[in-house]
């Protein structure tokens, strides 16, 4: 019932035009934006799989100090590594390549894939030249982040990233 004080009621809602267009918006939008999403994905699986290879240094260092004796860290080019005592035999811990979902291109060294590590904690077999063996973690494509694993003597291992030149940015290698 209208009585001359009422407006009459409106529709609350959209319409199917007004629907239509932020759908176009929302694809135009999501065009624009997955060339940066895959580059972002891209670098997650480098720091991944850079990620893994400080993990089994660590866990590495950590049995040889705990276990009394060497253990070795064996790292397969393709990214996967096996924690293992050389005597007697018995492999600690493995872990396959892929975890991080991509393919990674990962660089020693002196093609050194293999540290051993002392009771101590110690580095056995490391470049004498610089004190330090170095892994890199990279993939294909411009724009992406490469990282950098550098173990040192002592056993202390640190990740950094090459591209980084800001003398105060603790990234900085």
């Amino acid at each position: 019932m209208l009585t001359p004080f009422m407006a009459p009621r409106r529709n609350a809602g959209f319409t199917l035009i007004e629907a239509m267009i932020v759908v176009l918006i929302m694809a135009i939008l999501a065009g624009l934006a997955a060339p940066s999403f895959r580059q972002m994905i891209t670098n997650y699986r480098v720091r991944t799989t850079a990620d893994a290879i400080m993990n089994g240094l660590q866990l590495a260092r950590a049995e040889a100090i705990r276990l009394n004796t060497g253990v070795t860290f064996t790292l397969a080019a393709s990214g996967g590594w096996t924690v293992a005592v050389p005597l007697p035999a018995q492999t600690l811990q493995t872990r396959p390549a892929g975890e991080s979902g991509g393919t990674m291109q990962i660089a020693s060294t002196n093609d050194q894939l293999s540290l051993t590590f002392t009771s101590t904690g110690r580095v056995l077999n490391f470049s004498p030249a610089t004190n330090l063996s170095r892994v890199t973690v990279t993939a294909a494509g411009s724009g992406i982040d490469t990282l950098q694993i550098d173990v040192f003597a002592g056993g202390q291992s640190r990740m950094c990233n090459p591209a980084i030149t800001a003398a105060n940015d603790p990234r900085k290698c």
